[in-house]
């Protein structure tokens, strides 16, 4: 399933995709350091993180300008709200060297709810916010493929 809006998608941004899809098919993910682990230049790198779930109202949108997120549950489920609105009111000046700027919450955004084995990605300048819990909190394990062009 691949969700958009087609006013914002360009599919230049999702050439990395077989790439990331081999890459979790191929890859042991309980193992994987926690941090940024697997770099292949600046167009493709794994995240892993470990967390507890927390109220999704806890957290800003952001977006992204370099790299798309793919969100993948190795243990544990989280909700990911996602906005295919990308006219947004920032908050924050953008952060190049992490890639990120936080925006204003969307008027408009999807409930991705995601269980073990789950991925979402999203699309560049999509905002987004996730660690939300779905029924409690819960300790989850994810790995996030970031994914330039």
């Amino acid at each position: 399933m691949l969700f958009a809006n087609v006013s914002s998608l360009d599919l230049e941004d999702y050439k990395k995709l077989s790439q990331a899809v081999k890459f979790l098919e191929n890859t042991d993910l309980t193992k994987t350091p926690l941090g940024r682990s697997h770099q292949d230049g600046e167009t493709f790198y794994c995240q892993t993180l470990e967390y507890e779930t927390e109220a999704i109202e806890n957290f800003e949108f952001e977006i992204h300008e370099k790299r798309l997120d793919l969100h993948y549950i190795v243990e544990g489920e989280e909700r990911i709200d996602v906005s295919p609105n990308s006219n947004y009111a920032v908050i924050t000046d953008y952060n190049n060297e992490r890639d990120i700027q936080y925006v204003k919450l969307s008027k408009d955004y999807n409930q991705v709810l995601l269980h073990k084995g789950d991925f979402v990605l999203i699309g560049m300048h999509e905002p987004h916010r996730t660690n939300g819990f779905i029924d409690k909190p819960t300790h989850v394990r994810k790995i996030v493929l970031k994914l330039g062009r």
